[in-house]
């Protein structure tokens, strides 16, 4: 059985390597308290949310498979948070249950597969159970294919014939096992037997020739559950490989169902704020064009735990993107608002805004300022150097580059002619880039490119700063005086 509610055709790996970058988007994009929203202190949910979105699909089926199976997970809230439940109860009982499948003894790990198994049933019929009671409220091909699943396998019959099997096995009051003579007298093919009637069972065999075992005859005893292990080995290994199997469906489906609850607990979060979330709206590598009505900083919004400002933007055909302004305007909350909705639209997740629309992208880097390097083994231009070659290393076309103010540690002239001729490079290579920048003769050096897209953090003539940022050309000035008259007056 497959769970297939993050792929249509393959499993979700917890363990798959994330993207280059990852520590960099984590904590240039503030992504922890994102996490910690969707977790709220399970570390599966964690794990999987942390591994989907450091993961970014690139194909626009897996994603719109993934968007309708979490629409429909938006739709049935309580019915998939039930589920994901019940792998949870499952573990529980697992873990708080003295059997196990390893142990060098073959009729303990006869034994302890029969517990396992019936707990893993007991298991499975109330997945049945939520199946038959929810299926009806479901719409997307991951989650009605995983319920029609637990339908049609896992009948009454099913159930019926599992359970008479496993009483049967646990029966501990006699085991019925034969075996044949061989060329030396020896037995051979020895075989589990079933006891197919009880009343029959025991007619047969009452009057048959039999030895009891001395209650102090050890060697005998140990011949005796020697012959016993010969029997019952085939059927041991299959009660072994099939509490496996399930052990590894219950823990397959948990780490899926683990991404969906994860989106709940955030989408509920925002919601509480007054916060819109949409499912966004790809296209395909090769496109340009970027719109969006109300996109904010989702980890400013956890922080603040209240509603945040949010901006628009319409662009066609840019491949440049240069952000200025006023200090303190929102350009790097712009930046990170962007940065997230990127990732999350990419792992199929809804995003921070009211609409969004932008292509998809073969991946993600950011390239924010950092604070001095306090052990002094480099100065911060060469550190700032160093990062950007490192990223360069896996940069290609189609990825979309974050730069906040970077190259600002040395002076205007040599940082804005190191930023020009990497972004040159970059635009040229069809990398899509978005800077940050207080460099005015960096940013003036692309007025002319019409495929440059200008915005500038928005500032009342009173020097009031609202926090959007809006379409403009570069000023000379970061308005800093504002800041100087506001602190000391």
């Amino acid at each position: 059985m497959k769970a297939n509610l993050m792929f249509r055709d393959k499993d979700f790996d917890l363990k798959a390597n994330p993207c280059f970058g990852k520590d960099a988007l984590m904590s240039d994009l503030e992504l922890e308290r994102v996490f910690s929203t969707m977790a709220q202190g399970d570390e599966i949910i964690r794990s999987a949310c942390i591994t989907a979105l450091f993961c970014p699909l690139r194909s626009s089926k897996e994603i719109r498979y993934r968007q309708e199976n979490l629409q429909d997970a938006l739709r049935n809230p309580e019915s998939v948070r039930q589920l994901y439940e019940i792998t949870v109860e499952t573990e529980k009982k697992i873990k708080s249950s003295w059997h196990w499948i390893s142990s060098a003894y073959l009729s303990s790990t006869f034994s302890s597969a029969v517990e396992l198994l019936k707990i893993y049933i007991a298991m499975l019929m109330e997945l049945r159970r939520v199946a038959d009671r929810k299926l009806y409220g479901f719409r997307s091909d991951g989650f009605r294919t995983l319920l029609t699943m637990l339908q049609q396998e896992l009948n009454d019959d099913y159930f019926a014939e599992v359970n008479a099997q496993l009483k049967e096995l646990k029966e501990g009051d006699s085991m019925l096992i034969s075996a044949v003579p061989g060329n030396y007298l020896q037995g051979i093919h020895y075989a589990f037997r079933r006891k197919e009637d009880r009343r029959g069972f025991w007619w047969r065999w009452q009057f048959a020739p039999s030895y009891t075992i001395a209650p102090r005859d050890d060697a005998g005893a140990k011949d005796l559950g020697k012959r016993r292990d010969r029997a019952i080995n085939e059927v041991t290994n299959a009660l072994a490989q099939a509490t496996e199997h399930l052990a590894g469906f219950f823990t397959m489906l948990r780490n899926e169902l683990a991404f969906y609850v994860g989106c709940l607990n955030l989408a509920d979060t925002l919601q509480t704020f007054g916060m819109p979330v949409c499912i966004p709206n790809l296209h395909s590598m090769d496109n340009k064009d970027r719109s969006w009505r109300g996109l904010y900083d989702v980890s400013l919004a956890l922080t603040k735990n209240a509603a945040v400002i949010s901006n628009d933007l319409d662009a066609t055909d840019k491949k440049l993107y240069v952000i200025t302004g006023a200090n303190q305007g929102g350009k790097s909350t712009f930046l990170r608002s962007l940065g997230q909705a990127q990732l999350m639209a990419q792992c199929g997740m809804f995003v921070g805004a009211s609409v969004f629309s932008a292509p998809i992208r073969h991946g993600i880097f950011s390239h924010f300022k950092k604070e001095e390097d306090t052990s002094m083994k480099s100065g911060k231009l060469d550190e700032e150097l160093t990062r950007m070659s490192e990223i360069a290393d896996h940069l290609e076309e189609g990825t979309l580059m974050l730069f906040n103010e970077p190259f600002a540690s040395t002076n205007e002239r040599e940082g804005s002619e190191i930023f020009r001729q990497i972004t040159q490079a970059l635009i040229e290579s069809k990398v899509e880039v978005f800077s940050v920048t207080h460099l005015y003769t960096y940013a003036t050096a692309f007025l002319d490119d019409k495929q440059t897209q200008f915005l500038r953090a928005q500032r009342l003539n009173n020097g009031e700063r609202t926090y959007q940022i809006v379409p403009g050309e570069p000023l000379q000035t970061a308005f800093g005086y504002d800041l100087f008259k506001k602190i000391f007056g």
